[in-house]
């Protein structure tokens, strides 16, 4: 058993211990992949394990391994230099040309331009062109990158000013007075201990799910846990609500809250241990003012309603929902009628 600095049984001992690569290839049903279902809904099933890759996602991920973890694991995975800025569309014709030519082409001036207007047209990026002009600002634009991840190998590509604006979101975070007791170092004579990225997974109504936790602080004093996911927001702090309901926040921390009581309550030492309602620590690139929120409805079981009368799904509804289309695929989505009449009703006689 591994014991923390005052000989305590450590949440180590009770998470799933794989790795991160391990765990993103697990089939059980995550945070992510609920909240984009609810998003995109039946339509786009076949899509709904596609990798999404953008400048924020980017940013985020950069923050949580500078936080959880070593100096010397960010070298591991990203590449910092310096080159000229591009578009996210110019970025991703870069890397899907890199992805399907970097065996054959070293450098990206050996790629046949019919290859890289295949490309383009693929990601759709500046269609009213002409196709001369797109291959040729392309080629411009993202030539030293496509060449600068050929030098990266597995590593990711990261520009100057992405990485400056990332260790200034860190900086804040370690020195607001709202933050940076949760991202301290452990003391081996406090009763509180902080662990990062632990993962998690447990089975409801026959689904799995899996989690990846931020962090979480353990008062073994108090006997309280908190659970805490960090957000590199777009919008400043104080609209944090705003992003809660546009992303769905409310899933994750309905989800990971309930996957990691089930396992606190499986084990002997932790099931007396009272579990917080989930937080979020949320830091924005220009504002730099780090904000903790708190979702006081963690613990409810049910759909919600905001002041508008939005509803949003437990996240075991949508669990249930998406795994049955995942077992069975069906032709069409729940409440159509692939046999018989379907009826019409979206709009009502006026009172």
């Amino acid at each position: 058993m591994d014991l923390n600095g005052n000989g305590k049984k450590t949440l180590y001992d009770i998470s799933w211990k794989i790795s991160e690569k391990e765990y993103r290839a697990d089939p059980a049903l995550s945070y992510s992949t609920l909240a984009r279902f609810e998003r995109e809904g039946f339509n786009k099933l076949d899509h709904l394990f596609d990798k999404i890759s953008t400048q924020s996602l980017l940013e985020g991920s950069m923050v949580d391994c500078l936080i959880t973890g070593s100096e010397e694991e960010f070298n591991e995975l990203y590449y910092v230099a310096d080159f000229p800025s591009i578009g996210e569309k110019e970025q991703q014709v870069a890397d899907m040309l890199y992805e399907k030519y970097h065996e054959s082409c070293e450098l990206f001036s050996y790629i046949p331009n019919e290859a890289i207007l295949a490309v383009i047209n693929e990601v759709g990026w500046q269609k009213n062109w002409r196709d001369e002009t797109r291959v040729r600002v392309i080629s411009e634009r993202t030539a030293m990158y496509y060449n600068l991840k050929t030098q990266a190998g597995t590593k990711t590509v990261v520009d100057r000013p992405t990485y400056d604006r990332v260790i200034n979101m860190v900086r804040a975070l370690k020195t607001s007075p709202a933050t940076q007791g949760y991202f301290a170092d452990n003391d081996p004579l406090s009763p509180i201990k902080r662990y990062y990225q632990l993962k998690f997974k447990a089975k409801f109504e026959g689904v799995n799910y899996r989690v990846m936790m931020d962090l979480v602080v353990v008062d073994y004093e108090e006997k309280k846990i908190i659970p805490i996911d960090l957000k590199t927001s777009g919008s400043h702090e104080w609209d944090f609500q705003h992003s809660f309901e546009k992303w769905s926040y409310m899933i994750q921390a309905m989800l990971y809250w309930r996957v990691l009581k089930a396992n606190l309550m499986n084990d002997p030492y932790f099931k007396d241990f009272t579990l917080e309602n989930y937080r979020f620590v949320v830091v924005n690139k220009e504002s730099l003012t780090p904000l903790v929120w708190e979702f006081p409805l963690t613990k409810i079981i049910g759909t919600l309603i905001d002041k508008d009368g939005n509803e949003y799904r437990d996240p075991f509804e949508i669990g249930k929902e998406l795994q049955s289309y995942l077992n069975f695929r069906p032709q069409v989505p729940k409440g159509i009628d692939k046999d018989g009449i379907n009826i019409i009703d979206c709009l009502k006689l006026k009172e």
